[in-house]
């Protein structure tokens, strides 16, 4: 007599379990989900055969959170018992495409012409990045951005960061206005004496190129302080070009008429 052939529902223990949280996912969405359960869902596409709902409480364990992990390297990853190179490589990607939406969201063109809307553009250049490192952003007398460069890896108070590669990549953007933000990926979003001392000696080497920095961030994690709004260096960003101030002036009208 013929092999009954197994359904495919058979062929892969906790069938059930899995599609009742896919359900739970499709019908109320990932906020329904704790962080052990987004990992265990995002794990069946790695680990068909398996249950991972252990691997998902044991990465959220090690790590901490879901950010975490999905900010964690491969290498560590691959450390964690269960964890597989499709696995690391899976949540190392889920992760970077994560940052990637961030960043790609808010195009070239934007117009930052407040802190608020700096900051929403800056802070997702700096997610999961452990060490500190610098970022340029080129915009015109408008404040439309023109381009974003990260022109040091390390800290921007660092001998080794030169002026002259930030200078250059924004005569290259033909940039009128510029905003400096560098990251503390340790610490918290407080300038030190040595950002205000470097932003200050950065101002003045645009100047001569009749380019204007109007602002400085400091980000660490998903916060971050704008010197041009704190009291203590508020006085180094003074002047605006009018045509900047327009731009905002226009710009808070028409928020307040939506």
């Amino acid at each position: 007599m013929p092999k009954k052939k197994e359904s495919s529902a058979a062929k892969i223990p906790h069938q059930g379990h899995r599609q009742r949280l896919k359900d739970r996912f499709l019908k109320n969405g990932l906020d329904a989900l704790n962080g052990h359960e987004v990992l265990e869902l995002l794990l069946f596409y790695a680990l068909p055969y398996r249950n991972t709902n252990g691997l998902g409480h044991s990465l959220e364990r090690d790590f901490g959170s879901l950010v975490n992990v999905l900010d964690a390297n491969y290498a560590d990853l691959v450390n964690v018992d269960g964890v597989t190179p499709h696995v690391a490589t899976l949540l190392t990607l889920c992760g970077q495409i994560a940052h990637r939406y961030q960043k790609e969201k808010y195009e070239l063109g934007d117009q930052l012409y407040n802190t608020t809307r700096v900051g929403r553009y800056v802070l997702p250049f700096f997610f999961g990045k452990k060490e500190e490192s610098v970022m340029l952003i080129s915009m015109d007398n408008r404040r439309k951005v023109l381009n974003a460069t990260r022109v040091f890896e390390g800290s921007v108070n660092s001998a080794r960061f030169n002026f002259r590669t930030a200078v250059q990549q924004a005569l290259r953007d033909n940039a009128t206005t510029v905003v400096l933000a560098h990251n503390h990926p340790n610490g918290f979003a407080i300038p030190s004496q040595a950002d205000i001392a470097t932003t200050h000696n950065f101002m003045q080497v645009l100047k001569l190129m009749d380019i204007q920095l109007v602002d400085h961030l400091v980000v660490a994690e998903d916060d971050f302080v704008s010197m041009a709004d704190s009291k203590e260096t508020a006085f180094m960003f003074t002047t605006t070009h009018p045509e900047a101030l327009a731009t905002a002036q226009e710009q808070k009208v028409a928020d307040t008429h939506r």
